[in-house]
């Protein structure tokens, strides 16, 4: 089998739900050998979250778990106990990086510290993904999806579109973990940023993230609106500056970006007089009136369907797209085409089809080569193939609840 990107990356993984896990995920769709340590008996949170096959609860069978963990090892292992602790630090010697997801107080109280880390292996990656960060008077804050995506600011200019006097609703979160996944994908960005880095100097480093910053980091427009006219940003300044928008057609909807294209998009609907208007046809006047605009292009598009509308902007280079959804989706022949999708089959799950890596490296590509581990699938391969614990060791750790 020829040899991946991060081929020579030893990737632990302590952390659990999305934003750890998706990171994690990311490294191990380039080549990194990824070990998930999960607790005993309950295992990842994510493994309790759905949907499940049949809307039946299965530990695994989680969607969502299946996902983010494929072409991982999974062992079980509870730190907290003497036994447990000492396994975990024979597994950081082993590491080149560790994810982990746990508050100041937690890796504090088990003596895991990066100061503490260090020592036992100084050339390690800590990367700590934490609610607010290590330091600051938030530090000990809990959070989670929700509470990131409000406190970075990523759901104060929700709702928008086709709703009425917006600025009396309150501030509506994206849906499916957006946060959490932003969170993982800044995550294995930094991580890539550290392994180059170590190539230097071989010296450690400890990445501290914060969810709230990594969210915050998104909102660039409204920042920079604030920052040079130290205003806050209504709920309508993308579509009302930006003249974006959702436009219903015979089957469904598009979404059209007009934009620096209007004279693309007024051609693509044959030039019709009202175009002609000084109140569209000059650019400074035209965001004053991106109502009015937009209620004479969903006439138009009334009149069309989503692939007529579609065709026709391909045709003349007017950025636009048909609003998909998640069936629509997995039968996009662009995705097809890039063989984005792979059917994965798991020992319980069964086969089930998978978004692959977001990406194409053209000497090193990115594949599902094996599906999410089963909780302590591979505690003997670890331990005693790795680590040479007897298997009379293993069955007394498991006894123990250690493992």
């Amino acid at each position: 089998m020829a040899p991946k990107a991060l081929s020579d990356v030893k990737v632990l993984e302590f952390s659990d739900f999305v934003s750890g896990p998706y990171c994690g995920k990311l490294l191990s769709n380039m080549g990194a050998q990824v070990i998930k340590v999960e607790k005993p008996g309950l295992g990842d949170a994510a493994r309790s979250w759905g949907p499940f096959p049949g809307n039946l609860p299965h530990p695994e069978k989680s969607g969502l778990f299946l996902f983010l963990n494929t072409n991982k090892s999974g062992v079980t292992l509870n730190p907290q106990t003497a036994a447990g602790l000492k396994i975990f630090k024979e597994l950081l010697k082993w590491a080149d990086v560790l994810i982990e997801d746990h508050s100041v107080k937690e890796m504090k109280n088990l003596g895991l510290t990066y100061t503490q880390i260090k020592k036992i292996n100084p050339s390690l990656i800590m990367l700590s993904i934490t609610p607010f960060g290590q330091t600051g008077p938030f530090k000990d804050y809990k959070g989670n999806d929700l509470i990131a995506a409000h406190a970075g600011t990523e759901a104060f200019g929700n709702p928008d579109e086709g709703v009425k006097d917006t600025a009396n609703l309150p501030p509506l979160k994206v849906p499916n973990h957006a946060a959490d996944f932003m969170c993982g994908l800044t995550a294995a960005a930094c991580v890539m940023g550290a392994l180059l880095g170590r190539k230097n100097n071989k010296r450690g480093h400890h990445i501290d993230l914060s969810r709230q910053e990594a969210v915050a980091s998104i909102t660039r427009q409204q920042l920079a609106y604030y920052s040079v006219m130290e205003e806050t940003p209504s709920r309508e300044f993308g579509r009302k500056k930006f003249g974006g928008f959702l436009y219903p057609c015979q089957d469904g909807y598009v979404v059209i970006w007009i934009g620096p294209h209007y004279h693309l998009v007024v051609k693509m609907m044959g030039d019709p007089e009202w175009a002609k208007e000084p109140m569209f046809a000059d650019p400074l006047q035209r965001n004053s009136y991106i109502v009015e605009l937009n209620q004479l292009i969903t006439a138009w598009t009334m009149e069309h369907t989503a692939e007529e509308i579609n065709s026709l902007a391909l045709e003349h280079g007017v950025p636009c797209s048909l609003v998909r959804s998640v069936k629509d989706l997995v039968a996009d022949e662009q995705l097809e085409f890039r063989k984005f999708w792979q059917e994965v089959d798991h020992p319980v799950a069964g086969k089930l089809k998978y978004p692959g890596a977001p990406f194409s490296l053209s000497a090193t590509p990115g594949v599902i080569e094996r599906p999410a581990p089963q909780l302590a699938e591979h505690n003997e391969a670890v331990y005693c193939g790795m680590l040479k614990y007897t298997r009379e060791q293993l069955v007394r750790l498991r006894q123990g609840g250690i493992i």
